[in-house]
């Protein structure tokens, strides 16, 4: 698993989505940075969900490795799953 010290992570979400409200719930537990895209507040950053994911449904959780690969992890269960791994 990689280390989140070499990850560049943002979750797109947007207010009164209880499947975001699950995953920011569990960033707060972890030490672990993420930046925060709310949707319905940044117009660039629902376009870049769209053109990456062709979607606007969130939470998304964008994964970006140190040598520039970026992976989009949608599903709240699955990011919750996948940050709590960086933990170790």
């Amino acid at each position: 698993m990689p280390n989140s010290n070499h990850l560049k992570l943002s979750l797109y979400h947007r207010n009164f989505c209880l499947f975001c409200s699950r995953v920011i719930n569990a960033i707060k537990g972890l030490d672990i940075e993420i930046d925060g895209k709310n949707i319905w507040k940044d117009s660039d950053a629902l376009r870049e969900l769209e053109q990456a994911t062709g979607r606007s449904t969130v939470p998304v959780l964008r994964i970006e490795s140190a040598d520039g690969e970026v992976t989009w992890m949608p599903e709240s269960r699955d990011i919750v799953r996948y940050l709590g791994s960086l933990r170790g």
